[in-house]
């Protein structure tokens, strides 16, 4: 019975791995941008040479280099900006991408899909800009559905985990009525 227990936390584990593993990427034409002090996580989120992009775009990479105190800086002055105007566009797209970069100090998918939300309701956007906040929505979309059936998952397996301990403990109960009853013949049979 405890051999089930470390199958289904092996099994747990072994599905949260495959979760979180990166499909692929299909190869550009353009040459990504590779940064200097990669220390993050290794995704690299520009696929265009920097002088093609836009100041939301450089913030966003400009961000995703950043340390953990660089970052928790980065958040702060951020969100200071937003409270003086809340029509700021790249600080608006700055905060998106701060919700929704698997790198990030403060990643949050929920709040990162409310954002990028609003971002793909703006008109004010480039061309640039718009496909950029929808491949970022996208992949936040696919997060949040990971993260749905990992909790799922996860709650179908403490279930298993409750049931498993409640039949472990009737089979030990059962197996305790059995060992007396069977002292009791050994009893009756010596008389």
């Amino acid at each position: 019975m405890k051999h089930l227990h470390l199958i289904l936390l092996l099994s747990s584990c072994l599905l949260t791995a495959c979760a979180t593993t990166q499909a692929p990427v299909a190869q550009t034409e353009v040459a990504p941008v590779q940064a200097s002090d990669n220390n993050n996580s290794g995704i690299t989120l520009l696929p265009a040479a920097t002088e093609q992009l836009t100041p939301a775009l450089l913030a966003c990479e400009d961000y995703r280099k950043q340390d953990t105190e660089g970052q928790k800086k980065q958040y702060s002055d951020t969100l200071q900006t937003l409270a003086k105007n809340k029509q700021a566009l790249v600080h608006r797209f700055k905060l998106a991408c701060m919700y929704a970069i698997p790198s990030s100090y403060i990643k949050d998918y929920p709040k990162a899909h409310m954002q990028l939300q609003q971002l793909r309701e703006d008109q004010t956007l480039t061309e640039i800009d718009k496909a950029y906040i929808n491949q970022l929505y996208t992949f936040n979309v696919e997060n949040l559905k990971q993260l749905q059936r990992l909790r799922d998952e996860s709650k179908s397996l403490s279930n298993l985990v409750e049931k498993h301990e409640a039949l472990q403990k009737k089979y030990d109960e059962t197996e305790k009525k059995l060992l007396h009853l069977k002292n009791i013949e050994k009893k009756l049979n010596v008389r």
